[in-house]
């Protein structure tokens, strides 16, 4: 059994996040976690590490406005709450247009920055963060019937749980010098398309592309050599089963909105690991179908 944690959910809505699947997910961490450092260099929406809330982690993404979000957050979630309040009473199509207009002039980050970052994100379509070349945020209103803001007790939980963390706007192979033997990476890039022509990556101004994975492939390989134990999330396509091959592949059947339509779907993801999580975890996890 792994350490029970004082888990909480994220805040953010997040393509490719892993709310939906942390129960699987959680299965293939070593149970011993608690006593490594952690470190997760695609942080998105910080599911796993806000399900286990590990004593020691590095927490990063190219993403710098998602981080200086979680850094206002975990200064301030009373101010950032208070001003998520005034969006959502205020909510409408002409009033988030004239948000994500603010959101784009301003360049310095603030606890008000902070709240039209989450609630952009809330009531954009789909939960999409994208961004054109020069950095602007262009996703359209959502047009949701139910809005769900996080509250005040739900941002103080996730401060509570960054307090000790370091956080920081890296790209991934700086973020991860820092990693050593015996700690636990977890990695979770932009997924390549399923189909060959359909996917995201738009989470920066930089496209995360075939050249990117096959980079992080062989720095999977070099943190295992280092000592580090490394759990991978990916898209089952061949390119990415042949990056990885001679590690531990399992399969798991996950329901996605693979295309702009927001059309759901049952399709394949892989988690890789450089450890055989039978063996760590005494049992055979579930949910999953080896290769």
């Amino acid at each position: 059994m792994l350490k029970p944690s004082a888990s909480t959910h994220t805040y953010l809505r997040w393509v490719g996040g892993k709310h939906r699947l942390i129960s699987r997910l959680r299965s293939y961490v070593p149970r011993d976690y608690s006593n490594r450092t952690y470190h997760e260099p695609f942080l998105g929406a910080a599911s796993l590490f806000l399900e286990l809330q590990p004593e020691h982690a590095y927490l990063s993404d190219l993403n710098e406005a998602l981080i200086r979000s979680f850094e206002y957050v975990r200064e301030r979630p009373d101010l950032v709450a208070r001003y998520l309040g005034e969006h959502q009473s205020r909510d409408s199509e002409t009033y988030y247009y004239a948000i994500r207009q603010k959101y784009n002039y301003f360049k310095t980050f603030s606890c008000a920055q902070a709240a039209r970052f989450i609630y952009l994100n809330r009531t954009c379509y789909n939960g999409v963060f994208r961004v054109n070349q020069q950095g602007r945020f262009n996703v359209p209103y959502g047009r949701r019937t139910r809005l769900l803001f996080p509250k005040r007790t739900h941002l103080t939980k996730v401060s509570q749980a960054l307090q000790n963390v370091v956080l920081r706007s890296l790209p991934y192979q700086k973020a991860l010098e820092d990693a050593k033997e015996g700690d636990f990476v977890y990695l979770d890039p932009p997924y390549p398309p399923l189909n060959g022509t359909s996917q995201f990556r738009h989470y920066t101004a930089h496209r995360f592309n075939l050249s990117d994975q096959q980079h992080l492939a062989r720095l999977a390989l070099e943190l295992r050599d280092r000592g580090c134990l490394v759990m991978i999330s990916n898209a089952d396509v061949p390119s990415i089963r042949k990056l990885y091959d001679g590690m531990c592949i399992t399969r798991l059947q996950v329901t996605r909105s693979v295309t702009c339509k927001n059309v759901k779907h049952s399709v394949s993801e892989l988690i890789i690991t450089t450890y055989n999580a039978n063996e760590m975890l005494g049992h055979s996890p579930n949910g999953g179908r080896r290769r």
